[in-house]
């Protein structure tokens, strides 16, 4: 690679990667309540902002920029959380391990882990800056998916894992490959000439939208369904293949980033249970922080877990919209923030109308019920994805770039029959 072409991403990736420098080290060598941690989390919103106003510019002919920018918005939610508000410290990771192995002789080995060096609190400081989740530690997420749900004790042996890990790799990038088309095939063009980045793609009764065009935001909405689970899931599992492989971890410290999609019969459940889960503590905490210590909200009030789905979907959707604007999508036309509000109202939806309707709904047989909340989800995000996906397609389709295909899966091999 020609150096000068790297020059632009210098100090972007510098000011990334000190994000999570910063963090860690003042997690693992400050105490608990150090006033240190406050001014270390001005220095993280302080670099992210820096680092966000430099993206678009820096990284304008990749796509690399978008992902960057999205996950140094989760990082400091991260360090938030860690630094000010769960107060996560080498002190207590060290207390949890010892009640937790202290007196068991097959956890022997681990003794040395009890040892508070400064080696192993610096490892543990880039540990814990990227553990969004808290896997071993006393902060791991209630939700934490498992290995094989009828038995959740279970773990694979390492060479199990990498070879499941390696296939659900080769199949999640095949179904990236299947669902995206490239920009000059006649159907993509077709497709894109249907798509408007207005909102008004909300309301399609007013405006008179064909049957045609609604089908295409349906085929779409479904690839990009398929492209974002696929590359979460083979993302996550490249990168578990490769650390357990290498016995830098060991498999259960690399469980499944995601429950079945099966569970997902609401709303409610899609988000919170067959979702990834890694926003899930940096979002609660600082949405918890705001009800009760800012607003002075009962934590026993429903409108806490209202005041909580709005904060975290609103915020989702800031730190979406970054990714976009790193895309390329104008400020103006990105409907990210748009579309993750709107997941929060169907879940308060979803609430009032479950505690409505109660007494009738336990009435229903089990499989109907589910079978009417696969229904009701899959209608709900074909509605409101365009708002979001539309100006991603009409940016990647301006540049050049593959984007979500009309016909999910079949339509290279429909291409190549023609052909």
């Amino acid at each position: 690679m020609d150096p000068a072409a790297f020059e632009p991403w210098r100090v972007p990736l510098a000011q990334w990667g000190l994000v999570q420098l910063v963090t860690g080290l003042t997690v693992a060598l400050t105490p608990s309540q150090s006033v240190v941690r406050s001014m270390a989390a001005a220095i993280v919103i302080a670099l992210a902002y820096s680092f966000q106003s430099r993206v678009a510019e820096s990284f304008a002919d990749t796509r690399a920029g978008g992902p960057l920018a999205a996950m140094c918005w989760v990082n400091v939610l991260n360090a938030i959380d860690m630094l000010v508000l769960s107060r996560v410290s080498y002190e207590a990771q060290v207390e949890w391990e010892a009640k937790k192995f202290g007196d068991g002789a097959p956890h022997k080995a681990n003794a040395d882990s009890l040892k508070s060096t400064l080696f192993r609190r610096l490892l543990w400081s880039q540990n814990i800056a990227f553990n969004y989740r808290r896997i071993n530690t006393p902060w791991q997420i209630s939700r934490l998916p498992v290995f094989d749900s009828t038995n959740p004790q279970y773990v694979p042996t390492r060479l199990k894992f990498v070879l499941q890990g390696s296939v659900k790799v080769c199949i999640a990038f095949l179904l990236v490959h299947l669902c995206t088309m490239d920009p000059s095939d006649p159907r993509m063009v077709g497709a894109i000439a249907e798509l408007s980045d207005c909102k008004t793609v909300l309301a399609p009764w007013l405006q008179g939208t064909s049957a045609n065009t609604i089908l295409v935001h349906a085929m779409i909405t479904i690839s990009f369904g398929i492209v974002c689970r696929a590359s979460i899931v083979g993302m996550y599992s490249l990168g578990g293949v490769i650390l357990v492989a290498l016995g830098v971890y060991d498999p259960v410290e690399w469980p499944p980033v995601a429950n079945s999609l099966t569970e997902a019969w609401s709303l409610t459940r899609l988000w919170g249970t067959a979702w990834h889960q890694v926003l899930r503590t940096l979002l609660v905490s600082n949405a918890d922080f705001i009800s009760f210590s800012v607003l002075r909200i009962s934590p026993k009030s429903r409108w806490a877990c209202y005041l909580r789905v709005l904060f975290a979907f609103t915020v989702s959707g800031f730190i979406h919209m970054g990714m976009d604007l790193a895309f390329g999508v104008p400020r103006a036309t990105t409907g990210a923030v748009w579309f993750f509000c709107l997941q929060a109202l169907g879940v308060l939806f979803e609430s009032v109308f479950q505690s409505l309707f109660c007494a009738h709904i336990e009435k229903i047989s089990p499989l109907f019920r589910r079978v009417m909340g696969y229904v009701w989800v899959a209608l709900f995000l074909l509605w409101a994805t365009p708002v979001w996906l539309n100006p991603i397609m009409l940016c990647l389709y301006k540049d050049g770039q593959r984007g979500m295909s009309p016909v999910p899966i079949i339509g290279d091999i429909l291409r190549g029959q023609v052909t």
